[in-house]
């Protein structure tokens, strides 16, 4: 019977009758061990995604403002390299050999023009080329039913005839001097000024496919860009490496905090199953054995009398039954099952067995983590069976409170209390032990306490992110 009681139910469903005791640690319904966590914490994981997209996000928002910058600045420098090739044109190829006065109409002129303009029509992708003075006449074209004919000019050609910048544009043609030109699309228009063998300003009006100022603008854009992205993407790349060099970091300290705790739980569960199976293999046996033999002798004459016999078996049944209520305080509830303020509650029981009172008060939310569970039971178990014990209370409370940054427990009685400045009496030995394993779990233990004055015993665990 004895060795039966010494084993809880649930692990003994899975032993078998030769095999060691084992108990159900708190805060895992598994057998002998706190869960282990993960190689990476989820909040660990949570950190890199947010820093990883962060990082994405500033590389986007810097690089969709460079990459149309970067398209902006290589058209407008196409456009300025047709404008210059179509100004070179004019002041070096086809201005000397224009008068101003009147049309082109010798044929030797008109063969020089062509051949100096042969080579854009051929290379550059020159579609269409006129030569306008100041009356709106063509005095030259490539097409030579255009040369002679007159048309007004618009209203920006005034400035070009008075040494303007040139004018460059896309646009489909629909105007009649351009009507040859509407089959090829989209265009660029160019228009420069510049000066006639007699000295007279004319205007020359030139149209180049689109697509070739579009070439001439993928070209400088591939010719740029790869540099700027890749030096974008190396700086966040640069970025990244310290961040996960201090994930590492962080995580390897919160498994090196984690590995403690837990080893400190299992140092002192290893110590209350020693001290459990000294108490069910040595005492417990005892005084049954001492009971025995009472009952022996009260069955035999002489002897005393048999209400002393009485009395010692009452006696010594009582301690057999508060040993076994030791021994089985030394385990925990099934945090998992019950939950700690389910568990907290039952702290109370021997309290209300005595007719003392019992309050537990629970604010927020209990933590979720197993091992802060036990942590905090273990210093609410402690302080309360020292208060029951030691202080002669008349009161016990116990407040539970969560917040977001962690979990606080306080025990507070209304007991004789005692001194903090003198040596920590008897009972309190088992709290500056458990300081110790609270320290590790990067939490806080205070005891408050003075002679007359009770005693209140308080306990912090931040929240595991707050550890992180």
């Amino acid at each position: 019977m004895l060795r039966a009681w010494g084993r809880p139910a649930a692990v003994r469903a899975k032993g078998s009758a030769a095999a060691p005791l084992q108990y159900t640690t708190a805060g895992s319904s598994q057998e002998a061990g706190l869960p282990r966590r993960s190689h990476l914490q989820p909040e660990t994981r949570r950190a890199l995604r947010r820093y990883a997209l962060t990082g994405l996000a500033a590389f986007l928002i810097v690089v969709v403002p460079v990459v149309f910058g970067t398209r902006a600045l290589a058209k407008e420098q196409a456009l300025r390299h047709a404008t210059e090739n179509t100004q070179h044109m004019a002041d070096y190829e086809v201005g000397p050999l224009i008068d101003s006065r009147g049309p082109v109409q010798d044929a030797s002129t008109l063969n020089r023009l062509d051949r100096r303009l042969a080579p854009s029509f051929r290379h550059v992708g020159l579609v269409r080329f006129k030569v306008w003075n100041a009356e709106g006449t063509i005095l030259y074209s490539d097409r030579r039913e255009l040369i002679g004919r007159q048309f007004p000019l618009p209203d920006w050609a005034v400035p070009l005839l008075a040494g303007g910048e040139p004018r460059a544009r896309f646009e489909v043609q629909t105007d009649p001097e351009s009507a040859s030109e509407s089959s090829h699309g989209e265009l660029v228009e160019i228009y420069a000024g510049t000066m006639a063998s007699n000295g007279e300003p004319v205007i020359v009006e030139a149209y180049y496919p689109a697509q070739v100022v579009h070439d001439d603008q993928r070209s400088m854009v591939l010719g740029i860009l790869p540099a700027v992205l890749g030096s974008l993407l190396l700086l966040q790349l640069l970025l990244l490496i310290p961040g996960l060099r201090m994930a590492k970091r962080l995580q390897q300290n919160s498994d090196t905090q984690q590995r403690l705790l837990e080893q400190a739980i299992s140092a002192s569960d290893l110590e209350r199953q020693r001290l459990a199976r000294h108490l069910h293999d040595e005492v417990i046996q005892g005084l049954a054995g001492l009971a025995y033999t009472l009952e022996s002798y009260e069955r035999h004459e002489p002897g005393p009398p048999p209400s002393f016999f009485a009395q010692a078996r009452a006696v010594v049944q009582e301690n057999i039954s508060t040993l076994r209520g030791i021994a089985t305080d030394l385990y925990p509830p099934d945090l998992a099952e019950l939950g700690l303020p389910g568990a907290l509650d039952r702290l109370g029981d021997p309290v209300r067995a005595r007719g003392l009172d019992f309050d537990l008060v629970v604010r927020g939310t209990a933590p979720e983590d197993p091992n802060m569970q036990v942590l905090l039971y273990r210093v609410a178990r402690e302080s309360v069976a020292n208060a029951l014990k030691h202080s002669e209370a008349g009161r016990i409370q116990v407040v539970l409170a969560g917040t977001r940054d962690g979990t606080t427990l306080t025990v507070a009685d209304d007991g004789r209390g005692f001194d903090v400045r003198q040596a920590a009496p008897e009972g309190h030995l088992g709290l500056a032990i458990l300081h110790d394993t609270v320290a590790d779990a990067g939490g806080t233990l205070l005891i408050t306490s003075a002679a007359g004055a009770g005693t209140t015993v308080e306990a912090g665990l931040p929240a595991p992110a707050a550890m992180r």
